[in-house]
């Protein structure tokens, strides 16, 4: 007998490669916000130190 259940003919996979790219896109772009407010708190610090 065969595997119905890991069979979806009516889902296409690009559906979920999509939503990997979207959440993808949203941690790149955290770590970008990240990254520099990061580099604004050194700034800041380096020219605190002066």
């Amino acid at each position: 007998m065969r595997n119905i259940s890991a069979f979806h003919p009516l889902r296409p996979r690009r559906i979920r490669r999509g939503g990997r790219q979207i959440r993808e896109k949203r941690t790149a772009w955290v770590l970008i916000v990240f990254s520099v407010l990061l580099a604004c708190v050194e700034v800041y610090i380096v020219y605190a130190a002066l």
